[in-house]
């Protein structure tokens, strides 16, 4: 399924509450345009009435006009909070399907392309240009507000005399020609969206090792690259509210020129007919402002769109025929409780990338549900020692605290005040590096897969806690029956492995 028919899929359900608010938007376009346009008549021709004499003072009909502006009033108030409430709740919930559903999108891409996907881009997709879609959903109804306003500001313009609306829709007509030209001419869509985008991309690149860039005093150069991506963001914030600008200016000045040659060929049909419709045009100008700038907007949302679907159109990941074991040189290996392999080579001969290809991470690979990783970068996710865990599954706290005692992690975080809900990363505590790599390691034990993929898990580890290690992971093999893929430069781990595959 591509994108685009997710995406209407998606909305469908709530469509009759986005149909809703257009058809409450139209009425506060109606009601917003008759409020000024019957106020000004109605003050107008109280005045003349008023200057007529008492009789006339008397005889004038004060009741029904302003009736009809607190009918108009409160109608507006409300139809404005219902337009409001409903497009963004549609919106929030539509969008509330889309984001899980991309989510795990990428997750079931394959890993060659998931993975090059960086963090600052994969929030900027997640987050900014669906913001983006949220936002276009909710403004879908800006166009039928705008055309009720020009609609009821035409009929006013009508009633005073047919020529002040001929005359107000040629400006109409010129306004939008000048203004599309505009937004066409001087944005580029979704330039700002992808500046920005890149700029959170390398923010985030760079936060993710910022004790490096401490450490071998890059500040400088990454600040010069910053401030080339700040420049490049600017340049098009620049270009986009250039063309506000002079959208707004054209439509001001637009404005005034239709109020004066209304105002000149209404002249001679009495001053409230005739402030009836300035005040109509007015209005209705301001609903062509209103409605410009959201086609304005609809290209940064086209853009977006394109980026969402990009990420959303990645092709799956394959699984092999046969996932239940590999071959390598000639000989097959068996996923099963019996395998015990380990990968040797000198450092960078491709260790790691084996196993990562076996799995799947560089191509179309074997079933990955067969496997429970221990990487050699040992990840943390910012987040707490509970939510780390579980990433394994839908697992309970006695089988946490047994990998981590396991993993001799157990005591390290007993001793923690908050336990499994201690925070960790920004803003939390700071495991090093062995604790990191055997919190990794108690992951892995809490997956339920036939083979423990295991690269440098003792590493940074002193002797002793290197064999109790060892040893519980013996123990554990044992017990739950799982194969092993073990890449280890240290000794101590090697004596559990049978087999050796040379790269």
């Amino acid at each position: 399924m591509s994108f685009e028919t997710f995406y209407k899929t998606a909305v469908r359900p709530f469509r009759p509450r986005l149909w809703l608010t257009t058809a409450m938007a139209a009425g506060v376009g109606v009601c917003a345009v008759a409020l000024l346009g019957l106020s000004g008549w109605f003050l107008t021709a109280a005045a003349v009435a008023g200057a007529a004499g008492a009789i006339a003072a008397q005889a004038f009909n004060y009741v029904l006009p302003s009736a009809f502006i607190r009918l108009f009033a409160i109608a507006r108030t409300g139809l404005r909070y219902g337009e409001r409430y409903l497009g963004h709740s549609a919106a929030l919930r539509a969008m509330a399907v889309v984001r899980p559903d991309l989510f795990m999108k990428l997750v079931a891409a394959r890993p060659a392309d998931s993975l090059r996907l960086s963090r600052g881009e994969a929030s900027s997709r997640f987050v900014q240009d669906v913001t983006v879609l949220e936002n276009d959903l909710v403004m879908q109804s800006a166009p039928y507000a705008a055309t009720g306003g020009l609609v009821m500001a035409t009929i006013f313009c009508a009633w005073a005399t047919p020529l002040a609306a001929l005359t107000f829709l040629l400006f109409v007509g010129a306004g939008y020609g000048a203004v599309r030209w505009i937004y066409t001419r001087h944005t580029s869509g979704g330039e700002e969206q992808a500046a920005l985008g890149q700029l959170k991309a390398r923010v985030a690149d760079i936060m993710a090792v910022l004790p490096d860039v401490r450490a071998y005093d890059l500040k400088d150069r990454l600040l010069a690259e910053l401030d080339a991506l700040e420049e490049a963001l600017h340049t098009a914030k620049t270009q986009t509210i250039s063309a506000e600008a002079m959208a707004g200016a054209a439509v001001t000045a637009l404005t005034g020129l239709c109020l004066a040659a209304v105002a000149a060929v209404s002249m001679h049909g009495g001053l409230a007919d005739m402030a009836l419709a300035l005040l109509a045009a007015s209005m209705g100008m301001e609903s062509l402002g209103t409605l410009l700038k959201a086609l304005g907007q609809r290209a940064v949302a086209t853009a977006a769109r394109a980026r969402v679907a990009a990420l959303y159109d990645l092709p799956e990941c394959v699984e092999t025929e046969h996932a239940n074991h590999f071959v390598h040189g000639g000989r097959v290996f068996a996923l099963d409780g019996h395998l015990r392999v380990r990968i040797d080579g000198a450092s960078g001969s491709g260790k790691t990338r084996f196993i990562e290809t076996l799995m799947g991470l560089r191509g179309d690979a074997v079933d990955t549900t067969h496997f429970a990783l221990c990487p050699q970068d040992a990840p943390v996710l910012t987040g707490t020692v509970r939510q780390n865990l579980a990433m394994a599954g839908g697992v309970g706290e006695g089988r946490m605290w047994q990998a981590l005692d396991d993993a001799a992690l157990k005591s390290r975080i007993d001793a923690l005040p908050r336990g499994l809900d201690t925070w960790l990363g920004d803003g939390g505590i700071t495991l090093s590096g062995g604790e990191r790599r055997r919190l990794s390691l108690a992951r892995a034990y809490l997956r339920d897969a036939p083979v423990l993929v295991l690269d440098e898990p003792t590493e940074a580890l002193d002797a002793k806690t290197e064999a109790y290690v060892v040893d519980r992971l013996r123990d554990r093999l044992a017990r739950t029956n799982q194969g092993l893929i073990l890449i280890s430069h240290r000794a101590a781990p090697r004596v559990l492995t049978d087999t050796v595959i040379g790269i």
